[in-house]
């Protein structure tokens, strides 16, 4: 029942699925705010949401997560802005994928780096 609240039928989407539409952009210029990311990427779409990482001393990180409301225009945003510039700085955009996932992949590198 999340998101019935809202007025907009798009968003209910997007909370029954919530990360579907997640792509990670990485390479991200330090000059980056929410301001300037979602005046970039939502030439393409809507976004949900934009979080940009920080370190636990507010320096950033270099690296964001941006949510779509749809995944049509996630995918349209992958291909349109990976390894084009943005704010000086090709950046690279993919999906995002679960930390478990994303962590699991890293246990398996390791393994094999040590065969």
């Amino acid at each position: 029942k999340a998101g019935e609240d809202l007025e907009d039928g798009r968003k209910k989407l997007v909370r029954s699925n919530p990360r579907k539409a997640r792509l990670i952009i990485r390479n991200l210029s330090f000059k980056a705010t929410d301001k300037s990311m979602r005046e970039h990427f939502s030439k393409l779409g809507e976004l949900a949401e934009i979080n940009i990482l920080k370190k636990p001393d507010g320096k950033m990180v270099g690296c964001a997560f941006i949510q779509y409301t749809n995944a049509n225009h996630a995918a349209k945003a992958i291909k349109e802005f990976n390894a084009k510039p943005f704010l000086g700085r090709p950046v690279a955009v993919d999906w995002a994928v679960p930390k478990e996932v994303f962590r699991g992949a890293q246990d398996t590198k390791e393994e094999v780096k040590d065969e």
